[in-house]
């Protein structure tokens, strides 16, 4: 399978190993790293028949290496105000989400995914639990992994917009209109969520371009 795991500044890494056993088992060998723990012998012992995925692992503090997902999931068991849409992991078997542009992110085991990269994406993933309960990291990417195994992996009829697409769309808008008094406190924000939710291709885009600068 394509898709991506991205794991964010996870703090041990018998944890990173773990999840690259249940990325195995479930078929799936994308792994990205962002300012992880050192990846020591326990990740491997843990890792299992996945320590190719954690040998190839792109290993990264640079957030733009997102830049190329058109569909990027976040996973979080906090209750957050959020403006995009939030799936149960059971829903994502409705989703098409099986290619090389779709990326699912796990934040840090104590703090969980940050709002930074948060606001990079389209859907939340949540897993039903008691309330005030969480998962340990490696047991919510196996429940995720399994979820995933079980979507077609056909791919969309018409490639989405990426995320490099879309933030360049909102710095040229934020350029064009922050002197006319358009762009007011929280409106990229808003814009952002607009852009993540709405799935845009890359020629709807360039509508939104040519609409807005008709010159």
């Amino acid at each position: 399978m394509s898709i991506t795991i991205v794991l964010e500044n996870t703090s041990h890494p018998g944890n990173i190993g773990a999840v690259a056993r249940a990325m195995y088992t479930m078929g799936l060998s994308k792994l990205m790293l962002i300012s992880p723990c050192e990846i020591t012998e326990e990740a491997y012992l843990r890792a299992r028949n996945g320590k190719s995925i954690l040998n190839d692992a792109i290993i990264t503090d640079d957030l733009t290496l997102l830049n190329s997902f058109s569909t990027i999931y976040g996973t979080t068991s906090r209750h957050r105000a959020l403006n995009i849409p939030v799936l149960s992991s059971r829903e994502l078997i409705k989703e098409n989400c099986n290619n090389d542009s779709t990326a699912v992110l796990f934040g840090n085991e104590t703090n969980g995914l940050s709002n930074e990269l948060l606001n990079l994406c389209n859907k939340v993933i949540e897993i039903p639990a008691e309330p005030g309960c969480s998962l340990n990291l490696s047991h919510a990417a196996q429940i995720i992994c399994y979820e995933i195994a079980q979507v077609s992996d056909t791919p969309h009829e018409t490639p989405l917009a990426n995320l490099e697409d879309r933030e360049h769309f909102l710095a040229w808008f934020e350029s064009k209109y922050q002197d006319k008094g358009r762009v007011l406190p929280h409106t990229m924000t808003r814009m952002r969520t607009i852009l993540n939710k709405a799935a845009l291709t890359p020629e709807e885009l360039k509508l939104l371009y040519s609409v807005l600068d008709p010159s």
